[in-house]
């Protein structure tokens, strides 16, 4: 595992994304204190995944995915199952988003870009 970026959840495992060296795929997964792997995506037929840099998690367990190659973010649910993209290629204006931070308490989501930040209303009321 050559990992990007990782962060704790709300239940006190770990949201890594990485390049599994093994499977030559780069995924996000959840690891456990324990070391155990119980949740991990790699893609799906909805959304690939090319190279996810950068992870938020909010205290739902909800993961954003920062995914520089694809040009856009992903949700997953607190079972790295994809919920939906929520932010694309064009509402990034092509450029590859490299970081993100989630504020939950207004809901937006900063996405740190090559040549500035970008910020999204991710709040469902």
């Amino acid at each position: 595992m050559e990992p990007h970026h990782a962060v704790e959840s709300p239940t006190g495992t770990f949201i890594v994304s990485h390049y599994n060296d093994q499977l030559n795929q780069h995924q996000v997964s959840e690891v456990n204190t324990g070391g155990k792997v119980p949740h991990q995506f790699s893609g799906s037929r909805l959304a690939s995944l090319g190279l996810p840099d950068h992870v938020a998690v909010d205290s739902h367990g909800n993961i954003f995915v920062a995914d520089r190659f694809n040009c856009h973010i992903l949700l997953l649910n607190a079972q790295l199952k994809l919920r939906r993209p929520i932010v694309d290629e064009h509402q990034l204006n092509d450029e590859m988003p490299w970081s993100l931070c989630y504020v939950e308490r207004t809901g937006q989501l900063f996405v740190g870009l090559e040549r500035g930040v970008e910020v999204f209303d991710v709040l469902r009321r």
